[in-house]
């Protein structure tokens, strides 16, 4: 599963499950997308196969505003840098800001390094208010499970607030 599509998987289970009544903001680097002639996630297909149409923005341009079937929230994606991959607004008032990460198929071992980078951008990225939840994203497998498990219980993950989104491939999510 590529980043973007964890990202834009988030925003859609926020919104679809109504855990938010604001828009959410995706922030995707132009180059998960696409690089030179190589498309890496076709992110035209994803956004209509889970029922999302565009309502502003260029139609040349997968940035823009949004609509999710069925729902009065939408999705704005961006390609603004330093602004976290997923921003989400919660009925509390708090405001989830989240890290993403790819998985790849097969590829054992990537888990481990992919999280603490993450948990290193999410720990240098911006100021963690107390109103900010602070959460990496990560396509759910058993190691992705183990090792969020595990690190959930360390002391220094826990005074900061750091949740683990698990995303499986369904659009189903695992919070830990």
């Amino acid at each position: 599963m590529q980043e973007a599509e964890v990202s834009l998987r988030v925003a859609l289970y926020y919104i679809q499950h109504k855990l938010t009544n604001e828009d959410v903001t995706v922030s995707i680097d132009g180059a998960h997308i696409k690089t030179g002639e190589k498309i890496h996630f076709d992110i035209w297909s994803f956004l209509s196969d889970n029922g999302c149409k565009k309502i502003e923005g260029d139609s040349d341009r997968w940035q823009g505003k949004y609509q999710v079937f069925c729902c009065s929230e939408h999705i704005i994606i961006t390609s603004e840098a330093g602004i976290g991959d997923v921003n989400v607004q919660l009925l509390d008032g708090k405001k989830l800001y989240v890290e993403s990460k790819k998985g790849k198929e097969n590829k054992s071992g990537q888990e481990y390094p992919l999280m603490r980078e993450a948990i290193g951008q999410l720990m240098t990225g911006r100021e963690l208010t107390k109103d900010i939840i602070p959460a990496v994203a990560v396509p759910y497998s058993d190691k992705t499970y183990e090792l969020a498990t595990r690190w959930c219980e360390y002391s220094q993950i826990k005074k900061i607030g750091i949740r683990f989104i698990l995303v499986k491939a369904d659009g189903d999510i695992v919070m830990i």
